[in-house]
């Protein structure tokens, strides 16, 4: 195998071309791949981060407008409600997993413990993340959360979790108690609302942690448009000169994009300044 990097380039005559300038070994090749990694690795957790988000924020609209939404027939508000509430669990859930596992990738054990124990440092001292934190262990096995829609001219107009049934379901561990103390009809909206403000806290601990190292990648990236004079790095591959003349290669185009992105993401760190020369 050969390995070289080179820049994709552009002619009026020609279209798009890919220019070799110069063959590396193979050690290098591996030590690019390897420094340009960096910037992806803020990439999966933002990715679920927004979904998250997403899913909180459709509820929650969705839910502040029910009265609007409970002109239609009840059973398709019971289900939508009960969609987007299990859309934002899941994602919940989702997040927690993403955590830890990137945490333990990138950082080691250690820093994944460190997740683990803001985890529970919330759940033992928040009610509304820990309640929505088993709220999708019962949402997955024993029931929608929220079953009752209600509609008055006076009281509250809406759809609500019934603390009675929510009872009924035995693995709520400290929960239990607190839902002992919630009215007969709960609104989920706040405990949503508090508890993304908890899994965005959890986020950014990320980025702060992880920030050096895309930062890293970003100055390696910069190095390596220079030496092709500002245009866009590749890095190819090819068996022989001879496959190399009949087109028989392998690109690997460096997507800017996701540095720029990754950039921003570090940059809107509330924790984070960064001057740009």
């Amino acid at each position: 195998m050969i390995y070289a990097v080179g820049y994709q380039d552009m002619s009026l005559e020609q279209g798009p071309k890919i220019v070799i300038q110069k063959h590396i070994t193979k050690e290098e090749y591996e030590n690019h791949k390897s420094e340009l990694a960096e910037a992806h690795k803020i990439s999966a957790m933002d990715n679920v981060h927004n979904l998250l988000v997403q899913n909180g924020e459709e509820f929650l609209k969705y839910s502040a407008n029910a009265e609007n939404h409970l002109k239609l027939e009840e059973k398709v508000v019971y289900l939508e409600a009960n969609r987007l509430l299990t859309n934002y669990l899941s994602s919940l859930s989702m997040f927690i997993d993403y955590g830890e596992r990137y945490n333990q990738k990138h950082f080691g054990k250690e820093e994944m413990k460190k997740f683990q124990e803001k985890t529970h440092d919330f759940y033992d001292s928040h009610v509304s993340y820990r309640f929505m934190a088993l709220m999708r262990n019962y949402t997955l096995h024993y029931a929608f959360p929220l079953s009752v829609i209600h509609q008055s001219v006076n009281g509250a107009n809406g759809i609500f979790a019934s603390k009675n049934t929510l009872l009924k379901f035995d693995a709520w561990k400290l929960v239990k108690e607190d839902i002992k103390q919630m009215p007969d009809l709960i609104s989920l909206d706040v405990h949503v609302d508090i508890s993304m403000m908890f899994l965005k806290k959890l986020f950014q601990d990320y980025v702060y942690d992880i920030a050096p190292l895309v930062l890293r990648g970003i100055e390696y990236l910069n190095g390596m448009i220079k030496d092709v004079r500002g245009k866009m790095p590749v890095l190819i591959t090819f068996n022989s000169i001879e496959e190399l003349r009949k087109g028989n290669l392998s690109l690997d185009i460096i997507d800017i994009k996701i540095y720029a992105h990754a950039f921003e993401i570090i940059k809107q760190h509330p924790s984070i300044n960064i001057t740009e020369k």
